[in-house]
């Protein structure tokens, strides 16, 4: 009896609140979500594998990929890594955007150079 009546009290709080709401409380069966641009870590991985080979080359490896929720970014770390030294240095973080695939936070190939340079020496 007890368990009736409360069904019963959420059902009739549910209808007063859709006719309060114009029925808000519904999602809309024809509204779909946008699709991500990079859904995953290895779509990120692969965003910035291509942007490695087209603007510095192919020394450097796209490695540890995790999601930041606080930007809905995806964070890359960039290795330096060769055939005798894999994965030998960290060189840089990147971030792009999950929702867009757009670079958040780069640096530039001056900069990634630079830092080659600088592990590359002390390898010496």
């Amino acid at each position: 009896m007890i368990a009736t009546s409360l069904s019963l009290a959420g059902r009739l709080l549910s209808w007063t609140l859709q006719m309060e709401n114009g029925n808000k409380t519904q999602p809309n069966a024809d509204t779909q979500a946008p699709s991500l641009a990079l859904p995953d870590p290895e779509a990120a991985r692969r965003a910035v594998g291509r942007w490695l080979r087209t603007e510095i080359g192919d020394a450097l490896y796209p490695a540890e990929v995790w999601f930041v929720a606080e930007s809905f970014a995806w964070h890359v770390c960039i290795w330096f890594s060769a055939a005798m030294q894999p994965m030998d240095a960290p060189i840089a973080d990147v971030y792009l955007s999950a929702a867009t695939g757009e670079f958040l936070g780069r640096p530039t190939r001056e900069e990634l150079l630079k830092r080659l340079e600088q592990i590359t020496a002390r390898k010496d």
